[in-house]
């Protein structure tokens, strides 16, 4: 069986003071799915991302990945439509230089989230909700370094567990 994960909410920034869908995620004409490289023993999970297609043929991905490395939101991709007139993914066309990080919250508390996505947004990152425990967050190079220490501070504290979306350096 195949799982598909197509995220549930509009990717968000910081704006007038509070958090609210970007613009461009927003208006997002397709969704581009993406083969996780599977895990032994495992069924084929697809990450559903919101994107743009572009005149060029490439796609933009206007969505934060929460299950695949090495890809980043802005980032341009290769993309073919699939029988069932999907729009597949094929590679990575341009790295747009941003650091994905994601986040599951150990408390239950459905409003826990808050907070912390509050003072990212607040800093320029974008936010993209899988639920009230796990989210994707999107920085700038400028500020990744930054953010890891962030996050490690509050993993080291118990509030959550983290990990880095990119297994290399942009190029």
């Amino acid at each position: 069986m195949t799982d598909y994960r197509q995220h549930p909410s509009v990717v968000a920034h910081w704006r007038h003071d509070s958090l609210q869908p970007l613009p461009e995620a927003q208006d997002a004409g397709e969704t581009i799915w993406f083969a996780v490289p599977p895990e032994p023993d495992a069924e084929q999970m697809w990450e559903g991302l919101p994107g743009r297609l572009e005149k060029d043929g490439t796609a933009t991905v206007l969505g934060i990945p929460a299950y695949l490395y090495d890809l980043n939101f802005s980032d341009r991709v290769s993309v073919m439509r699939s029988a069932e007139n999907a729009l597949v993914a094929t590679g990575v066309e341009h790295d747009a230089r941003n650091f994905t990080f994601r986040v599951l919250l150990k408390s239950d508390d459905p409003t826990a989230w808050q907070p912390l996505g509050s003072e990212l947004a607040e800093r320029g990152c974008l936010l993209d909700l899988m639920s009230p425990r796990f989210f994707a967050i999107s920085s700038s190079e400028a500020q990744a370094q930054e953010i890891a220490d962030r996050l490690f501070a509050l993993q080291h504290e118990g509030i959550l567990h983290y990990e880095t979306g990119r297994t290399r350096q942009p190029g």
